[in-house]
């Protein structure tokens, strides 16, 4: 599951916006989590071990233990709790846990009162009632999002974003381009240019920017 160091580097340097656009003109959708906060200022890249949760009607957790020994170093867990925004059972036992096994992160439509031993990307409140684990390693829902196992998510202050692993690279380096597209655009506005042609830029716009930039 490991990411390579370069992909990596790529994808956490581009914002989530650009990495978004990327991903809109591969024909992809539903990739991006809403509704959850995070608690980290900085990206954070890594793949998707999931796990789904259903209401619980009066059982138990699950198999949460064995669930959680076996999410591997280096993995964002990311839990479908079935967009209930209930507790997640032993929030910050499983969270600690987690950190102490080298997991990078935590994202799930499910809420956490406490405080939490690793970065996080939870649902807001606490909606009454229990969870129960019901299965892993399978795609899953998480913030109205699709994200199956073993995508690469990247997770920053803006929000969350999975990538099909076999399309990361390509993602990954039309990211970059578009932002810094984007980039001279803003700096074109900022020194006056009027934005017709800029907002969608034109073909002189781009002709522009490609002399400009020596990118062609």
């Amino acid at each position: 599951m490991a990411i390579d160091p370069t992909l990596r580097d790529a994808l956490s340097a581009v914002t989530l916006a650009s990495l978004g656009k990327a991903l809109e003109r591969a024909g992809l959708r539903d990739f991006a989590p809403a509704g959850l906060r995070g608690s980290q200022s900085t990206t954070i890249v890594g793949p998707a071990h999931t796990m789904r949760m259903v209401p619980a009607r009066g059982e138990g957790v699950g198999d949460l233990a064995s669930a959680i020994e076996s999410v591997p170093e280096g993995a964002v867990v990311v839990i479908d709790a079935a967009g209930t925004g209930r507790p997640l059972p032993f929030g910050a036992i499983v969270a600690g846990r987690l950190a102490s096994k080298g997991v990078l992160a935590l994202v799930t439509d499910a809420s956490i009162a406490e405080s939490l031993a690793l970065p996080a990307w939870t649902a807001p409140g606490a909606a009454a009632g229990g969870l129960t684990l019901a299965g892993s390693w399978q795609a899953v829902t998480c913030g109205g999002a699709a994200i199956h196992p073993g995508d690469i998510v990247v997770c920053g202050p803006d929000g969350i974003v999975a990538i099909p692993p076999e399309k990361a690279e390509q993602i990954a380096l039309e990211a970059v381009e578009q932002q810094r597209l984007d980039l001279w655009l803003q700096r074109e506005a900022e020194k006056g240019e009027s934005l017709y042609g800029l907002l969608p830029p034109d073909p002189t716009t781009l002709a522009r920017f490609e002399a400009e930039t020596g990118e062609g």
